[in-house]
């Protein structure tokens, strides 16, 4: 923690939001963040989830965001409602300029995407999207390879069933380091019995996406998984299985069992010297080249209940990746290292806006996780035809999804006022 920097005064933040996940990982976290956020406002027109919210929190409770703007008790606002009202709050948070940390997906759609980067800027705003899953244990892990070169340069990563979309996108991007420069993907649908994996989530059709992505320097991406990454139908549960594919071997991710766990085990496959051309040429065997023969578990260590490092003990030395929230933060059926990459992105917006330092991932980085996810559906559209990154004009799959949204809301959903006024509670 001494490494973390920390503003004169915290970032006064009000709380959009007061459903499921400001209730079980938000209001978990705000005890340690208090250096970097003071939450001084809930807002929320569901009163059954506001009022409770803003009692525990000892803040005032406010039920229309435009009399919270108005009164304007923050400076800045943590978005956590459903994608639909995304742009509309961001939007409008941002033409009043209040920094907003906006939770994932960060928009609908590319044009929603682009005018929150744009009226941001315009108004000298600080506009976020709070994704979490690059920060997880597996990823910064992942990461911690790639610069010690362990493996060689990892030149590809094969992921299946895991978090196919948006967050996938900006795990891609924080890995390279990068942004891609083209998308394709192909899906297939099926059929089957329908079933409800929670009350606002009734299933009779599952689609499979298969995503291509390419990023400058030869690194490649191939993410694919369906609609069910939670074992439902028996299916591969997420995290699912992933490889970092590197020169000199592999770091391997799955997740075991049949039921989303949350938690994957690692390894670390590494070819040795011996398994290579030159020393088979020299002992005059030039059969069993190539096999990973340096295998290596990766652990996530814990102690007294926090996130504190996760590493492997290879022959060659330690690799691992020093957790810089070790808080023994935990939320009901989830990894109790899961809060930790919350809290850390939450630090990094308060000290975007206190201006301390430069954001790990900006909003140019979500602009593009948006390109990635609407060029996927457009590539899909046209059977799998390559998008070009970035994106330039208008795509089909925007206007598919602005005309759903339209029959759904009866109001077009570019229409910030009207999104304001509209309720999207979850069941």
């Amino acid at each position: 923690m001494s490494d973390v920097l920390k503003p004169e005064q915290p970032v006064r933040v009000a709380l959009i939001g007061a459903g499921h996940r400001s209730q079980g990982t938000y209001e978990q976290v705000f005890p340690w963040v208090t250096p970097w956020l003071q939450v001084v406002a809930v807002c929320d027109p569901v009163r059954s989830n506001c009022d409770p919210m803003a009692d525990r929190l000892r803040v005032p409770a406010y039920y229309d965001i435009r009399r919270l703007v108005r009164e304007r008790p923050m400076e800045a606002a943590l978005v956590v409602t459903p994608v639909p009202s995304h742009h509309g709050i961001s939007v409008y948070l941002s033409s009043h300029g209040v920094h907003n940390l906006t939770e994932t997906t960060w928009a609908s759609m590319l044009c929603q995407a682009r005018q929150m980067r744009r009226v941001a800027h315009e108004n000298r705003a600080i506009a976020r999207v709070a994704e979490n899953f690059f920060r997880f244990p597996v990823d910064r892990f992942a990461q911690t390879v790639r610069d010690s070169g362990y493996l060689g340069r990892i030149r590809r990563v094969f992921s299946y069933a895991d978090h196919t979309g948006y967050h996938n996108n900006s795990r891609w991007i924080a890995f390279a380091q990068d942004h891609p420069d083209w998308v394709q993907c192909i899906q297939h649908a099926m059929g089957h019995p329908a079933f409800y994996s929670t009350p606002q989530r009734m299933h009779d059709r599952e689609v499979l996406d298969a995503r291509f992505l390419h990023f400058p320097d030869g690194f490649a991406v191939m993410d694919t998984g369906s609609g069910h990454v939670k074992g439902h139908l028996g299916r591969h549960p997420r995290p699912g299985y992933t490889e970092w594919q590197g020169e000199r071997g592999t770091l391997v991710a799955s997740v075991p069992g049949a039921l989303w766990a949350g938690n994957a085990t690692m390894e670390l496959r590494k070819v040795s010297d011996h398994r290579l051309a030159q020393a088979q040429q020299a002992r005059g065997e030039l059969m069993g080249g190539g096999v990973a023969d340096v295998n290596t578990p990766v652990d996530i260590v814990m102690t007294d209940g926090a996130w504190e490092r996760i590493s492997g003990q290879t022959p060659e030395g330690p690799i691992e990746y020093v957790n810089r929230f070790p808080y023994p933060l935990s939320t009901p059926n989830l990894s109790p290292w899961y809060l930790a990459p919350v809290v850390d992105e939450l630090v990094d917006f308060a000290l975007a806006v206190r201006g301390l330092q430069g954001s790990e991932f900006t909003d140019d980085d979500a602009l593009m996780s948006q390109m990635m996810q609407v060029g996927a559906h457009e590539s899909a559209l046209q059977e799998g035809r390559r998008i070009h990154l970035p994106i330039e004009g208008d795509l089909e799959a925007d206007a598919i999804e602005r005309e759903r949204q339209r029959e759904q809301f009866g109001v077009d959903p570019l229409d910030v006022d009207a999104m304001l006024d509209m309720s999207h509670a979850k069941p």
